[in-house]
């Protein structure tokens, strides 16, 4: 996994890979995405299960999101581990 992804889950769908949050790169907007899959999920508050996982491809490139970002954001809470130096408490 890239520098810079925050784990939220592992993955109900395929088991086999982490569930991270990343950032779109045309739209900005904060998602989940399966390192493995490629699963895709938008709403925090629906959780990470197979009944609210996107349609596959729903969004295109992405880019890792900043900190500062993901702290601003409903996905913050569901941060489980970081491969950053700074901490998620």
């Amino acid at each position: 996994m890239e520098k810079g992804m925050y784990k939220i889950a592992w993955c109900p769908l395929c088991e086999q890979g982490w569930v991270v949050i990343v950032k779109d790169k045309q739209t900005s907007q904060l998602y989940a995405y399966c390192t493995e899959c490629e699963t895709e999920w938008n709403d925090p508050a629906k959780g990470i299960k197979e009944e609210s996982c996107l349609p596959f491809g729903a969004f295109g490139q992405f880019v890792p999101p900043t900190f500062e970002e993901i702290s601003k954001s409903d996905w913050y809470k569901y941060i489980k581990e970081s491969d950053n130096e700074q901490q998620t408490d």
